[in-house]
């Protein structure tokens, strides 16, 4: 059985769930860590706090009244218009619009990073849709998606993120990360996804070449943000990350 280290970006939500009833680490404690934290950081321990989901937008068709013609017994030349059942209404729902303000914050602070190494490169896009700004505020969207939406469980990994690595056929000799699903434990979205997250209008081939590049800074960001939420919590709560037993809280 596959059994991995404790992991204080669970820690985080976890502790933030319970209430402040008795123990160590309660909300009060963890909130005022985070607050501790950088701004960047700071941010993004916000964000995997809250639930981020997308606005249901309702598209009310309302009902409509039918009429028919038909011809008149007394005059045949003659044809009079008949109400019938009305056609009834119906109401459709489609997803919107991101409704986290605080998503938008961090793609904000993301974004400002990715536009920098686009002017520092000398970045023009083949097909421009819009400001370099634009385009840094889409990639760090395509980022940040993949990170908080879940489209469904890796299956290869079945959503823990790393494999067991065997000698033979029986005996476990350590894990590796998923090389399916990057280590995230999700299905990731395809290249065709990411490209119509980022509104784009280009191939695949061209998203790897020109535009994959700006995606992997995003994710080398957050990798950083939550390294130094993973270093914080554990000096804070006096866990030795090298440690694999006797765990011990403050």
């Amino acid at each position: 059985m596959l059994i991995e280290k404790f992991d204080f970006l669970e820690l985080l939500r976890l502790a933030i769930a319970q209430s402040n009833g008795k123990g160590k680490i309660t909300k009060d404690v963890v909130l005022g860590e985070i607050a501790l934290m950088s701004p960047g950081a700071k941010l993004w321990a916000e964000l995997l706090l809250e639930r981020v989901d997308f606005e249901r937008v309702a598209i009310i068709t309302p009902a409509e009244e039918q009429t028919e013609l038909f011809l008149s017994k007394y005059d045949f030349n003659y044809q009079v218009e008949r109400r019938i059942e009305d056609k009834p209404g119906k109401v459709e729902f489609k997803t919107g619009e991101i409704k986290s303000a605080l998503f938008f914050k961090v793609r904000n602070k993301m974004a400002k990073t990715i536009h920098q190494e686009m002017i520092k490169k000398n970045f023009k896009p083949n097909n421009p849709q819009g400001s370099l700004d634009n385009l840094a505020q889409s990639m760090a969207e395509v980022v940040l998606r993949g990170h908080l939406f879940v489209k469904a469980m890796c299956p290869h990994c079945q959503g823990v993120g790393k494999v067991e690595i065997y000698e033979g056929h029986a005996n476990p000799i350590g894990t590796k990360f998923c090389d399916k699903c990057d280590g995230s434990g999700k299905r990731p979205y395809t290249l065709n996804e990411k490209i119509g997250i980022a509104k784009l209008v280009l191939t695949k081939t061209a998203y790897i070449k020109s535009y994959q590049k700006y995606e992997q800074l995003g994710e080398s960001i957050v990798a950083e943000w939550e390294n130094q939420i993973r270093n914080k919590l554990s000096k804070s709560f006096n866990f030795e990350l090298n440690e694999t037993k006797n765990v011990t809280y403050a």
